[in-house]
């Protein structure tokens, strides 16, 4: 009787062990998997720039070599205060619209500065996100938030020459976009044309993204006018999908 029951106990524990080892095997098989995406414009081809990628001036060019890799962008006559890496105003593309849907975690490019005219030292990249207020072709009721990370800009200089061509010092810049959070997250500022203010609310921002940027510098101080040549490639949106 005894032994009848110890090969009872031990039945019901084998099978005990094997009802958990299916349950965890099914959850495991029906658990969704975050799968980070991530387009990048490389400008490889041409006559392809997807979003307008301009550094706002009238005299941008693109070189065959020597990006990173490859073809890239360049202006070599702006002069302004902070150049600015951005999409074009009323351009829209996959690094605008709802980032909020598509659960963007980061923006970001690769810069390099062959020349500037002053000096720079201390100034750090700053990632601009607006909304044009459904005005694309009015700039003055333009809205939205900055972020000044503690990422230096560029070194300026080149690193060498290749035939007639500079090899530039390329920088790669990543910047978090908190896409879900409910406000404005730690780091952000309002900003709107002219002045920094509360514009959100956040989630708003993120639901309409009209404009991207890569300020070199903090938006808010003066600085000086300077020239300046400088240089984008591959910038790049990533975003999480659940399957």
């Amino acid at each position: 009787m005894i032994k009848k029951l110890a090969g009872f106990m031990w039945e019901a524990v084998v099978w005990s062990l094997a009802v958990v080892c299916l349950a965890g095997a099914l959850a495991g098989w029906g658990h969704a998997a975050e799968v980070q995406s991530t387009y990048t414009e490389t400008f490889e081809t041409p006559g392809s720039n997807e979003g307008g990628w301009t550094w706002g001036g009238d005299t941008d060019y693109f070189v065959e070599s020597n990006g990173n890799p490859g073809r890239y962008l360049r202006d070599s006559g702006l002069v302004t205060f902070t150049p600015r890496a951005s999409t074009s105003f009323g351009v829209a593309s996959v690094f605008t619209g709802d980032y909020y849907q598509r659960n963007v975690v980061s923006v970001g490019i690769d810069m390099a500065i062959p020349y500037v005219s002053g000096g720079v030292s201390g100034r750090t990249v700053t990632l601009i996100l607006l909304n044009d207020n459904d005005t694309p072709a009015d700039l003055s009721d333009d809205w939205g938030a900055f972020k000044v990370t503690e990422l230096p800009i560029p070194p300026t200089g080149v690193a060498g020459i290749t035939g007639s061509t500079d090899i530039l010092q390329w920088i790669r810049y990543d910047i978090d976009v908190p896409s879900s959070s409910s406000a404005l997250p730690e780091g952000w500022t309002w900003f709107s044309r002219g002045y920094a203010r509360r514009s959100g609310p956040w989630g708003r921002l993120m639901r309409d993204v009209d404009h991207v940027g890569f300020i070199l510098g903090d938006p808010v101080p003066r600085y000086p006018l300077l020239a300046w040549d400088v240089a984008m490639d591959n910038p790049r949106i990533t975003t999480i999908s659940v399957q």
